[in-house]
């Protein structure tokens, strides 16, 4: 079975097919180390990768047409292994179109200060070894939300944000496509995008001093992504939605119930009622950090996958299980877990435990970061290979 098969297959959970061979991501750091301890370079990257990179693996949608052309994808990773092909978004910017002109500020040996493609004014250490300062959002008032939405969030350049040259043709080479689709997809989604736009500091405060103002974002936003979602739907099927959160940390949840109920959920039950309306069935939301408080909220509105269920957070997808036994779940094997091979026995026999109840993608649950040695991957990845092959 191919790709596709096995995604909604597994998401069913249907006994007759096996669950994907999928990692989610690594850091750029990992793969410098693993070139140098094993790993053949065959492939490589499009550009030099820095120790803070994302580097994506085959459990995340590629590409990414709404966020950074720079964004890269393994494939040496994933050749070894022989990982299934992962999912694919339609090649439509859903965020901002045109982007904002990257300038730099100032910048020392070590660190650069610098407005992203993204608007957003951040301090970062230029190997991105860790999370940058974030100075300033590009939404401060009412009149700078005027500004974006008429220049840079709206579908009147409809045509430049599509990202292949013959749409036609694309849409006839995917129509009986080998890997699944994603409708939606990162940044789509009515926390993290406010956190992109407005700042988490000025977020919070606005949720109590400029409600109204929010919600007249967070209209146009649900507006605009679902004036997206019927152009593509019009052209072809989706197999799954997904949107982007990170609204948790390790103790829990970033809102409360009461303002997720509020200025979440009717946005997302739009979204979801319509791709539903289109066929679609399936619905994840990525989100790190603590996750089981939020996991009720997020089903009243319609979801019914997650993913990556970060064990360091306190995460037990095992739990999980027990008590969202119809939930799709993706992830949660314990990266700090790969350090040791007695450990990495313990997650595995977990995940067979997972497998046979199904509706379960194992994977690690976040990007792979440097202190794992490419041997601890590798017997890691064998073991779990032949779990799934043989479940």
């Amino acid at each position: 079975m191919n790709s596709r098969e096995l995604f909604l297959k597994t998401l069913n959970f249907e006994k007759n097919a096996r669950t994907l061979k999928w990692e989610f991501g690594f850091w750029g750091g990992t793969l410098q180390r693993w070139y140098k301890e094993g790993l053949p370079l065959k492939e490589g990257f499009k550009r030099k990768i820095i120790y803070g990179d994302t580097i994506l693996g085959p459990g995340f949608e590629y590409p990414l047409p709404s966020l950074d052309e720079e964004l890269l994808m393994e494939s040496d990773i994933s050749s070894y292994f022989n990982f299934d092909e992962g999912p694919i978004t339609f090649p439509f910017n859903w965020f901002y179109c045109p982007r904002f002109e990257v300038k730099i500020i100032r910048e020392t040996e070590e660190k650069v200060e610098y407005i992203g493609n993204d608007g957003i004014r951040r301090l970062a250490y230029k190997d991105e070894r860790s999370m940058p300062q974030w100075i300033e959002h590009p939404v401060k008032d009412e009149s700078d939300w005027e500004e974006i939405k008429d220049s840079r969030l709206n579908l009147k350049n409809i045509n430049e944000r599509i990202t292949v040259d013959d749409i036609n043709q694309y849409v006839s080479e995917c129509k009986n496509r080998n890997r699944p689709m994603c409708l939606y997809g990162t940044p789509v989604g009515f926390f993290g995008i406010l956190r992109i736009l407005i700042g988490e500091e000025s977020l919070y405060y606005w949720y109590y001093d400029k409600p109204a103002f929010l919600k007249e974002i967070l209209e146009y936003l649900c507006s605009f992504w679902l004036g997206i979602a019927e152009e593509l739907t019009s052209k072809i099927d989706f197999d799954y939605g997904r949107f982007f959160e990170d609204m948790a940390y390790k103790g829990g949840s970033l809102v409360s119930p009461e303002i997720f109920r509020e200025f979440i959920s009717p946005y997302y039950r739009r979204l979801i009622d319509f791709a539903k309306s289109r066929g679609v069935k399936h619905f994840i939301v990525d989100s790190d950090g603590y996750m089981e408080d939020l996991i009720p909220l997020f089903l009243d509105a319609g979801m019914n996958g997650f993913l990556p269920f970060e064990v360091q957070a306190g995460n037990d997808i095992e739990r999980i299980r027990k008590n969202y036994p119809g939930i799709a779940i993706l992830g949660g094997v314990d990266k700090k877990a790969l350090i040791d091979k007695e450990n990495i026995d313990r997650e595995l026999e977990k995940v067979k435990r997972m497998l046979k109840i199904g509706g379960y993608i194992p994977y690690v649950d976040h990007t792979v970061p440097p202190n794992i040695s490419w041997d601890n991957f590798k017997y890691y990845r064998e073991k779990l290979n032949n779990i799934i092959e043989n479940n």
